[in-house]
């Protein structure tokens, strides 16, 4: 997302109140438990599990302008837009039935959308049962076009129930000023363990690694996920982990995005343009950076079938645009069924389409 501040307004509020304006996170904290108002029988795992990733884009869906990260102008969305949006993913929940959901970008006390509790709002109108919420932008008061209260964060549903759920704070951007990077996303990586009748020790991780950074966040941030997973494989269990790293294949045929992203009154790519590129669109110098994945875990989509095919695979578009990049993923210590990787781009309820893959339960 695109964050726009005014910073001269706030600055008595920072020190004029003894709670803080943003919660700027322990490096681990627990996660927000959920369970749904009225639980469905789960079945026994069989052989596999269907698992799903989606940047959910707040329950805004692939319509509305917002300011932070399109170029529109809306800054609040009213109940009557989002609801109908959240309808929509739960249905396409149901219709897919994955048996584990990893969410980015999930609102569930923000005034942008309404105060509506997006994770609570799933889970009681799907076959869902239980769910894990870590928080990647809390503030009281965000002063940038009357945005105001927001919790933005990541999610985990699970038909099974989850424990150990933990949140991890990520390395942040280090190229904005210090007023911005107070009230900035602090993104996390999150995990959870699900209780499986029949199949011990099996831990999901979700993260949404940075959108916007131009120094070498993402790469900092990929170093602590991946050190992550490979100590809880190293311990003994099996792990999921994806979500949004906001990185491209290594073998992507096309790197630069900044022309398609231009927004009226913006010039980037000229002889006299500073910057030359537009923040976030450009991945050249980015591409060895998702690297590390797979080097050590086995992802859904392997680098040869993707080049075979990389179109297919595509999961973001800009706002009422074409499928045009890969940024969400799936990987684990386990295998995952050949060929299983599936990205749902009929779906048109975000600026992603959700992903999803069967992982091979352990026997």
């Amino acid at each position: 997302m695109r964050k726009r501040y005014v910073a001269l307004p706030i600055v008595w509020l920072l020190f004029s109140t003894c709670e803080p304006l943003v919660e700027t996170f322990d490096e681990e904290m627990p996660c927000q438990y959920y369970q749904a108002n009225q639980l469905t029988t789960a079945p026994s795992a069989g052989d596999f599990l269907l698992v799903m990733t989606w940047n959910i884009r707040y329950g805004a869906g692939n319509v509305v302008g917002w300011f932070g990260d399109s170029c529109g102008d809306r800054v609040i969305l009213g109940a009557d837009e989002v609801y109908p949006n959240l309808s929509d993913i739960a249905l396409l929940i149901h219709a897919i039935k994955p048996d584990i959901v990893l969410l980015q970008e999930v609102d569930i006390e923000a005034k942008r959308t309404a105060y509506i509790d997006q994770v609570q709002f799933l889970l009681d109108n799907t076959y869902l049962n239980y769910g894990v919420y870590a928080s990647n932008w809390k503030s009281q008061f965000i002063p940038s076009d009357g945005l105001g209260r927001m919790d933005e964060g990541n999610a985990i549903l699970s038909r099974w129930p989850l424990s150990d759920a933990r949140r991890f704070q990520l390395p942040l951007r280090t190229d904005q000023d210090a007023l911005t990077n107070y009230f900035y996303v602090r993104e996390n990586l999150m995990q959870a363990r699900v209780d499986i009748p029949g199949v011990d020790s099996v831990y999901v991780v979700c993260t949404h690694l940075s959108s916007y950074a131009t120094d070498d966040t993402k790469k900092r941030q990929v170093d602590e996920c991946v050190e992550h997973i490979r100590n809880l494989a190293g311990a003994g269990f099996h792990v999921i982990a994806g979500g949004d790293l906001n990185l491209i294949p290594s073998n992507a045929t096309r790197t630069d995005f900044c022309i398609e992203e231009t927004c009226e009154g913006e010039h980037f790519h000229g002889p006299n343009d500073n910057p030359f590129h537009r923040e976030g669109a450009n991945y050249t110098p980015e591409l060895p950076w998702v690297s590390p994945f797979f080097d050590h875990f086995q992802p859904s989509l392997p680098p040869d079938q993707y080049g075979a095919d990389e179109q297919a695979y595509f999961s973001y578009s800009i706002l009422n645009g074409g499928w045009d990049r890969t940024l969400d993923y799936l990987f684990s210590n386990r295998n995952w069924v050949p060929d299983s990787h599936r990205a749902l781009q009929d779906v048109r309820l975000s600026d992603h389409c959700p992903v999803t893959a069967l992982w091979i339960v352990p026997k």
